[in-house]
């Protein structure tokens, strides 16, 4: 999103919480504000003269107290516009306590009165060189819970387009725009997306659910995402496959990136 704003002509600070993170956007040309969510001077501050923001924090048990306290002082501040990075699955988010938050600040944003454009993108093709780029190299194969349930897995790099656009242009003001890829795929699917850049007969192996829980324990994955993402991939497991939507195509006027296209460009990093 930072390289897409500093290629563009738009005035824009990066707001930064360390003198480590200030000094490396400052080496790159990238303006910056010091500030943090709960650190409430510092935001006020930070807010004066800001017509829009671009809201995306970490997960934490406490974002949504954050977010709106964010919306609140953008409010106070008289800022225009807020663009939210949500999260899809926030329409059924009953149950899953990280996109219940997600769900919540939407919800706030939208009877804040401010303009706003909310993204709710779905799986991150990103997700996958993270968590098995290792074991593709090394013993062709890798390990999911997921079954052969078909998702829309979207390129996050395609997510920050959206949010250029969002925060550029007024056109998609007042709603709440689906991002995904541009077919709902299977591990299998992507196993033989990665096959060919890598030249290797790469295959997918379906985890059990308590497999897969153990393993992000023992990562060190806290609490709160490892029932969310648990509870998450259970129901994808066990129901419908996913829909695509054109949202990302309508808001950019581009093709949404394909799993293939993903694999080739990424797996020369592996």
């Amino acid at each position: 999103m930072v390289d897409l704003l500093k290629g563009s002509d738009q005035s824009y600070r990066v707001m930064v919480r360390s003198d480590e993170n200030e000094t490396k956007m400052t080496s790159l040309g990238i303006p910056t504000v010091r500030a943090e969510l709960g650190d409430w001077r510092s935001v006020e501050a930070a807010l004066e003269g800001v017509d829009t923001i671009f809201l995306l924090s970490a997960p934490s048990p406490v974002m949504s107290d954050l977010h709106k306290g964010l919306i609140d002082r953008a409010i106070s501040a008289d800022v225009r516009k807020i663009v939210r990075l949500s999260a899809e699955p926030a329409k059924y988010s009953e149950g899953l306590p990280m996109y219940e938050q997600h769900a919540e600040v939407d919800d706030y944003l939208v009877a804040s009165g401010l303009d706003y454009v909310i993204l709710r993108p779905h799986y991150f093709m990103q997700n996958i060189p993270q968590m098995h780029a290792s074991f593709m190299k090394d013993s062709q194969m890798f390990a999911q819970y997921m079954g052969d349930t078909r998702i829309p897995m979207v390129d996050a790099r395609d997510i920050a387009k959206a949010a250029l656009a969002g925060l550029t242009s007024d056109a998609f003001n007042g709603k709440i725009h689906y991002i995904t890829g541009p077919q709902s795929i299977s591990f299998d699917d992507v196993a033989k997306a990665f096959s060919r850049p890598l030249g290797k007969d790469i295959s997918y192996v379906n985890l059990p659910y308590e497999d897969q829980k153990a393993g992000l324990e023992a990562y060190g994955t806290p609490d709160m995402i490892v029932q969310t993402v648990m509870s998450l991939f259970k129901r994808w497991s066990d129901g419908e496959d996913q829909p695509t939507t054109s949202d990302y195509e309508k808001i950019t006027g581009e093709k949404a990136t394909d799993i293939n296209t993903f694999a080739a460009e990424v797996a020369g990093s592996f």
